[in-house]
């Protein structure tokens, strides 16, 4: 038993999923997919029940999987995230785990899960008045229902126009960008 501890605690090296989730935001796909695995091997037990740490790993881990689509690690971390009751990760890298299992149930086309999990993320960040992550939220629940879901088009329309007019006042360029993107494809 302190063996295990021993080695669990020498495993947790937070470097490795938070650089996962770094790189695959700026874009150095190879390397960020590298890491990504590495977080895994290193840290097997990933939103488990076994995951006695806490849920920040697991999330990044998550995190850097849906935004390289690596469905595998996106299903893994999913499946043993998705009934968690923690809404937030915590101090240092605070985000809202509802808003990325709707990340991961819209990669692996479950678009009901998606749907849910962005409307849960947007009532724990309207509680907690958690700007940034209330507009992701809304952004990726505009995006699933733009894609999949036509006759709420109204909407996704409206959680976009939610969503452009937050990331301006708070200058999240890539965010906006990503946003103003799909603005452009309607209009096309």
């Amino acid at each position: 038993m302190v063996d295990e501890a021993l080695q669990l605690a020498n495993s947790y090296a937070p470097v490795q999923w938070t650089l996962a989730v770094c790189s695959a935001y700026m874009g150095r796909e190879k390397e960020a997919v590298e890491l990504l695995e590495q977080s895994m091997t290193i840290y097997p037990v990933a939103g488990s029940e076994q995951d006695e740490i806490n849920t920040f790993p697991s999330v990044c881990i998550l995190e850097a999987s849906v935004l390289l689509k690596h469905k595998e690690i996106a299903e893994t971390l999913f499946e043993r995230l998705k009934s968690t009751t923690v809404s937030t990760t915590g101090m240092w890298w605070l985000t809202c785990i509802p808003r990325h299992l709707g990340g991961a149930a819209a990669l692996l086309e479950r678009y009901d899960e998606a749907k849910e999990h962005f409307e849960e993320a947007i009532t724990v960040c309207t509680d907690m008045r958690f700007r940034p992550e209330l507009a992701l939220s809304r952004l990726g629940l505009g995006e699933v229902l733009l894609d999949h879901y036509p006759d709420e088009k109204p909407e996704a329309l409206e959680h976009l126009d939610f969503a452009i007019k937050e990331f301006r006042e708070m200058k999240m360029q890539p965010s906006l960008e990503r946003a103003l993107r799909r603005k452009d494809i309607l209009k096309a």
